[in-house]
Parts: structure tokens; sequence; C-alpha cells
């Protein structure tokens, strides 16, 4: 099957590159940035540029942990486009870890978070546009998002090693967090003893 893709797509599965890895992280914590910006509320105070690049500097260091310097690349060279696979990989408490595996996907145009459940990719138009999910959503999914669960881990880490009494509501403004989330993601954690 490897085989088949390597002839028709020139098709690599290798490890990234340090280069590689060093986009993958910029645009990461890029996207935390971001989403740090989406709970506060209106009227969103200015922000300065220090700000934000103490912000993506201090990310782009934690996920660099988290990852361990090692991705996977599916390289489809001649559509231009490349799924990057990592693991956040980490002990919860004694004798547990928390092992989350997530994909971005690379074209020419952009890079994408990828969900679980993105499993068909069509190459031929990947090579002129970002990858475009046509979902249709209802409701709440039943599993968090990957990001809200590793949002989730670094609050409940922070306040572990800070001060357990701490405001709730303070620490999630903080990092830019849903309470709500906070401790919906809580409870699906529990419930899987993680």
């Amino acid at each position: 099957m490897i085989t088949n893709l390597k002839d028709k797509y020139n098709f690599e599965l290798r490890l990234a590159t340090k280069k590689e890895i060093d986009t993958l992280v910029d645009f990461i914590a890029g996207k935390k940035w971001e989403d740090s910006r989406k709970y506060i509320k209106s009227p969103k105070p200015k922000v300065i540029k220090v700000e934000k690049d103490d912000f993506i500097s201090k990310e782009r260091r934690y996920i660099l942990e988290l990852i361990g310097g090692k991705v996977l690349v599916q390289d489809y060279k001649r559509c231009n486009v490349s799924i990057f696979v990592y693991n956040y990989i980490r002990e919860h408490d004694e004798d547990t870890i928390v092992s989350l595996t997530s994909r971005v996907i690379s074209t020419k145009k952009g890079m994408e978070f990828l969900e679980n459940e993105d499993v068909l990719f069509n190459l031929r138009e990947l090579k002129s546009r970002i990858y475009f999910k046509n979902k249709v959503k209802s409701g709440r999914r039943n599993r968090p998002s990957e990001d809200s669960i590793q949002k989730t881990l670094e609050i409940k880490k922070y306040i572990e090693i800070t001060n357990p009494e701490i405001n709730i509501d303070k620490i999630c403004h903080k990092f830019g967090f849903s309470k709500t989330t906070y401790y919906r993601v809580i409870k699906w954690l529990e419930v899987r003893n993680i």
C-alpha cells in the first residue's frame, strides 16, 4: 500500500526536521495566543507586541517540552501536502500517564489542526487551498477537543504548583479559558481515571 502511495504521490513517512518542528511549534503557539484572546470579554484590552511575543515564547518552550522534539511526517511531496503527527506525553500521577496524539496538516496555503474524525483528504484540492472542514455541528461533542484537554491539564498543574486554594475564576481568566469548559474536561478526565 505504501509503495502505491510512494509511486503516485511521492509519499514518504519520516521524522520531521528541526526546521519543520520549529514551524509546527510556531503555528501551535500562535493558535494558543489566538485562543487565549477569544475568552476575554469585550472591550478587549489592546495588546502590546512584547506581551504577545512573551506569551508565544513561553508557549513555544512548553510545547517543545511536551512533544519532546519527535514529530512524524506523512509527506505527500507531489501534492506539497504534509501531515504532522505528534504526541503530548506526561506523567499524570504515580503509575499514570497522559498521552494525546494530535495532527496538523500543512499545505502551501497554511497549516491547520486536524480532529480525530478528519480521515479523508482530497490531495488534488489541497494543492491549491487550505484544508477546509465541512462539518455540521449539532450540540456538544462527547469528547473535549485536544486543546481543551491540554489547557485543562496545564491549569490543573498550575493550581497544584502554586496554590490549591486559589480562585478558579481568576486562573481560568489568566489562562484565557472558560471555567465551564475547565470543569467539563475535568469531569471527562475523572470518568476515565486520567
